[in-house]
């Protein structure tokens, strides 16, 4: 995984993985060759990638050029694809996708036909107990002898039709408890509290049937060069392969479905891979699958995934791993899911085991323990009893004839606020497989990324493996095992997917443009180059700045060493030394304050109300001054007051402010290249221009061609409930493409589409109007960042016609209205690439350790537009930068409109080139600038809302942070012209 862009922390799941060992026993692995160094399958013969599927794109293209076809049923329309790329150095790549041979294609008359059945309940079930219920509606008589699958939420396929009276089938069912779930036998007349359990979980269920499908009009729609739009039954077809493909890992008790198609083998399976993460947490390793549609065949995309679980440990040693104080640890615990084990005393074994969820810690009032937290229960079934109140601990040991050990310990609330049923810490253990959904701490995030950065061989022999040893992933969806490459399972549902290899495909590398500086030009190789001992392009203008130096309060609490060791410099010293780089870069300073030093509480929860009022008061200090750009020197890096000292900046006074970490400024070791990190953001924040790419802007752009990106973040897990969405315009104002400018505001939580969207295209309207000479531009490239393949139509159809809106304000008539492209920028996708020759990977010969170094991922400016792509959208997949860690991944395009005409060349190469004019660093990088900075201007939305978005949350809020909730949009007006978020 390289360019790592974590959105709000990173979250439990990643892709990728690393083989070797780990803290507290990394399980599993493998792959083979020099530490998982090589090409995958080096020495065995590469497969031509098919030529009937080049010939058949070709065809396609001269078709449906310069027509629109519709992209679903709600009347989005999609242009038609211009061409394919022809630039660059051809090349040979695997990919992580197989080719599906179906009955039909073998024969047509073999063709086997799918009845699919839709469920419907008649409440509520969680997804646990909706599970079991589908497992008994397939063992009802009407499914003896029939093969059958499930998405187990809604859907069920069968190979045959079900007998049904009228096409459905009702009936109420007593939805059975988990198999671990045992309680004691029972005489008589069962008790008020199973009468009452066994009528919640009685439920009646709707099974229709919704149709019959066959793969014969899908494969024929792919195979056809006749123009047209979407096979109107596609998207039920493959939703239908995917559920009967996902079959064999949903149906293993030992594997955990995520969602999204991804399966984690856990304790107990032979395939089960984990890492230690610390803090109560282990990284998983998994697998996803995906059916795609292609031109002229199907397709399945199957990818290693890494993922974020609870350790399966007795809860009592999971809390002491996560050292955390009571609000944190009942947050950690929040809906866990764990066994209870029920022993009598002097008895070694249980009487009873119950299955239950945490809903929270007991609370009388707050946090009771055994001892302290009472209720009232009946002496006996009989409904007129007495009621006797009594504590925890008194009922385990009058009831259950268990004394509790532990009694001191937070009880566990396992029912609900209104109706709390009580359950001691001491007798629970945490089921296995249990996903981690919140936010890493930084430890854990660096931890999950050794776990998972794995060189893409190791990653592309866990996926396939070789002819002789299967991989962990065709093994776990049933593709293929030890004895028999293609198992049954997948044969009677009319298909085969051929796993003898992965899938190759053409590919080219693209050049990589000149980088030009004020005095001279840079050539980049490996994707990066050198600014040392360069001018900016154009400098920028400073102003009058100061050093706030921020210390805390405790052990290692100063930012800087004020009488260093050996050849570091001191602090005043060291400010000097980086005023001489400034000025060696070109930037116009003006004069430095004196340096201000701040000395805040411990950076915990319960001293921010103070600390916010020192940032406060140093803040206006400077603002006092006449201070502009703010440089701030911290003792070590801290979300919490990184976020402030933004808030403080961006939206309390408006002050620039760049942040840098004391050690590492001062440390004499690559000082350099760090004070010209800081240099290139006070440059762009400056107004300047630190490099650019020489002609980027060519035909059939021009100097009137505006580009824009748009991003929307949402509420990381463990946020506050009903915690707002953060979305973002970015636009270039300069013919350079180095300022971005951008409008940042919040928006109803989990909505993907841009609310108000008109309002901030106006925005970089007037200011693209303002910056160049009251011009507007004719001309307006959007990469739209985050969207779905499902959202596609959405963009289309709810966010295009804002900017027609703001069009008409802006220029009047149609006819002046600017000419659009508009392109998704797509990376949480699942497609990889594999050089298949050495001298199309990135590794060089090291003469110092006699060995081959490098990431062995695809060179810079690998792409790929061919054999995987859609029938009806155009797109590309492009890996611009360095891949130094894990196994690289390319940016995906999808050409939603294009009224400019860009032909399949110029697209591609416009893009590639302005993946070197990242700001922020002297390489190029994995996603292009517009949609880069869209991401970086909405993680400074959430900044502005640390508190609500970026922590976790209890069912009692902790320390909140004055002002911040009352942010909604907008900067501080002396920054809204400027890239203040860089």
């Amino acid at each position: 995984m390289s360019d790592n862009r974590g959105r709000g922390g990173q979250r439990g799941r990643g892709g990728g993985g690393r083989g070797g060992g780990g803290r507290g026993g990394y399980q599993g692995g493998g792959g083979g060759g020099d530490g998982g160094r090589g090409i995958f399958r080096e020495g065995a013969p590469v497969p031509t990638p098919d030529a009937n599927i080049t010939a058949l794109e070709n065809q396609l293209v001269t078709v449906t050029k310069n027509h629109t076809f519709d992209l679903g049923d709600d009347g989005a329309k999609v242009p038609g694809r211009r061409g394919y790329g022809t630039k660059g150095t051809p090349i040979i790549l695997r990919t992580n996708y197989f080719k599906i041979n179906t009955a039909y294609e073998q024969k047509p008359d073999a063709d086997q036909t799918w009845y699919r059945y839709d469920v419907e309940l008649s409440t509520q079930l969680s997804k646990q107990k909706k599970r079991r219920l589908f497992d008994l509606i397939v063992k009802q008589p009407k499914f003896e002898g029939i093969l059958w699958a499930s998405d187990y939420a809604k859907i069920i396929v069968t190979t045959k039709q079900l007998d049904l009276e009228n096409g459905e089938w009702k009936q109420k069912v007593l939805v059975p408890a988990e198999k671990t779930d045992q309680q004691p036998g029972q005489s008589g007349e069962l008790p008020d509290f199973v009468r009452e359990a066994q009528a919640r979980n009685r439920v009646e269920f709707r099974l229709t049937s919704t149709g019959s499908f066959t793969t014969q009009h899908m494969i024929e729609y792919l195979r056809s060069a006749a123009p047209g739009g979407q096979y109107a039954a596609a998207g039920d077809v493959i939703q239908l392969f995917n559920i009967i493909m996902c079959k064999p890992p949903n149906a293993a008790a030992n594997i955990t479905a995520a969602g999204n198609n991804r399966f984690y083998p856990h304790e107990g399976h032979v395939g089960m891979e984990r890492y230690d993460l610390g803090g109560g947490l282990q990284a998983m390793r998994g697998y996803y699958s995906s059916v795609r549609p292609a031109v002229g065949r199907l397709l399945l995309n199957l990818n290693v995934t890494v993922g974020a679980f609870y350790k399966p440990l007795p809860i009592m040693q999971l809390m002491e791993e996560f050292q955390s104080n009571r609000d944190a640890r009942e947050s950690f615990l929040r809906m866990v899911k764990v066994k209870a084990v029920y022993t009598k005393d002097g008895q070694k074994q249980p009487f009873m085991t119950k299955i239950k969820t945490i809903a929270g810690f007991a609370r009388a009032p707050r946090f009771g323990n055994a001892d302290q937290v009472r209720f009232k229960y009946r002496t006996s079934n009989q409904p007129n009893a007495p009621e006797r109140e009594v504590t925890v601990a008194q009922y385990f040991k009058q009831h259950h004839g268990i004394t509790l050990q532990k009694s001191g310990f937070p009880v566990f609330n396992v029912g609900t606020r209104a109706d709390p049923q009580y359950l001691p810490p001491e007798l629970c253990t945490v089921l296995p497989g249990q996903p981690y959904n919140r936010l890493l701490g930084g430890d854990q995030t660096s931890e999950m990324l050794k776990f998972a950065a794995r060189f893409p061989n190791l990653n592309a022999m866990s996926i396939a493996g070789t002819p002789q040893v299967p991989g962990n992933g065709v093994k776990l969806f049933r593709l293929r095992d030890a004895t028999d490459p293609q198992p049954s399972s997948v044969q009677p549902w009319g298909f085969r997917v051929d796993v003898s290899d992965m899938l190759t495909v053409p590919g080219r590398r693209l050049n990589a443009p000149q980088v030009q500086y004020g005095n001279k030009k840079e050539n980049p190789r490996n994707g990066s180059w050198n600014c040392a001992n360069q001018r900016f392009a154009r400098p920028g203008t400073i102003g009058k700045w100061q050093v706030l130096v921020i210390n805390r309060k405790g052990q290692r609490g100063n930012a800087l060493m004020e009488n260093p060791t050996g050849d570091q410099k001191a602090p005043e010293a060291l400010f000097k030394e980086l005023e001489r780089f400034l000025n060696a870069y070109g930037l116009r300073l003006g004069a430095r304050a004196r340096t201000q030093t701040l000395l805040l509480e411990p950076l915990t929860p319960e001293n921010r109300a103070p600390n916010n009022r020192s940032l406060d008061q140093a803040y206006g200090n400077a603002k006092a001054q006449g201070v502009k750009f703010l440089l701030i020197v911290l003792p070590e890096a801290d979300k919490w007051l990184y976020a402030r000292i933004k808030f403080y900046g961006d939206i309390t006074h408006g002050l620039h402010t760049i942040c840098a970490v004391g050690n590492k400024m001062q440390k004499t070791n690559g000082q350099g290249m760090y004070m010209g990190n800081l240099a290139l953001k006070f440059n762009i924040k400056g107004g300047g221009v630190n490099h650019t790419v020489p002609n980027t802007l060519t035909a059939p752009l021009n100097n009137n061609t505006m580009l824009m990106g748009i991003d929307v973040t949402h509420p990381s897990p463990g946020s506050t409930e009903g915690a707002p969405s953060i979305a973002c315009v970015v636009a270039s104002t300069d013919e350079y493409l180095t300022q971005w400018p951008g409008s940042v505001r919040a928006q109803t939580g989990r909505q993907e589409m841009v609310d108000g969207l008109d309002e901030m295209v106006i925005e970089r309207l007037r200011l693209w109007q303002k910056k160049n000479q009251n011009r507007l531009p004719d001309k307006i490239i959007l990469y739209r960042d985050g969207v779905s393949e499902g959202q596609y139509d959405q963009v289309l159809l709810r966010e295009l016609p804002s900017f027609v809106k703001a069009f008409e304000k802006m220029y009047g008539d149609a006819k002046k209205h600017p000419k659009m492209a508009v392109i998704v920028v797509g990376k949480r996708h699942h497609t990889r690439f594999y050089p298949t020759r050495e001298e199309d990977a990135d590794v060089r010969f090291d003469q110092r350790s006699n060995k081959k170094k490098g990431s062995w991922n695809p060179l810079p400016g690998t792409i790929v537009d061919r054999h995987i792509g859609s029938k009806v959208l155009g797109g590309f997949w492009l890996q611009a930068h360095q891949g130094l860690q894990g196994t690289a991944r390319p940016a995906h395009y999808v050409i939603l409109k294009d009224d400019i005409g860009f032909d399949a060349d110029q697209l591609q190469t416009f893009t590639h080139n302005l993946c070197y004019l990242f700001n922020r660093a002297t390489k190029a990088v994995s996603i292009c600038p517009p949609a880069y900075y869209a991401d970086l201007l909405c993680e400074r939305g959430r900044a502005y809302l640390f508190s609500t978005l970026a922590e976790s949350h209890g069912t009692e809020s902790g320390a909140s942070d004055a002002g911040a909730p009352d942010w909604t949009h907008g900067v501080h007006p002396d920054l809204v012209e400027s890239t203040w978020y860089i």
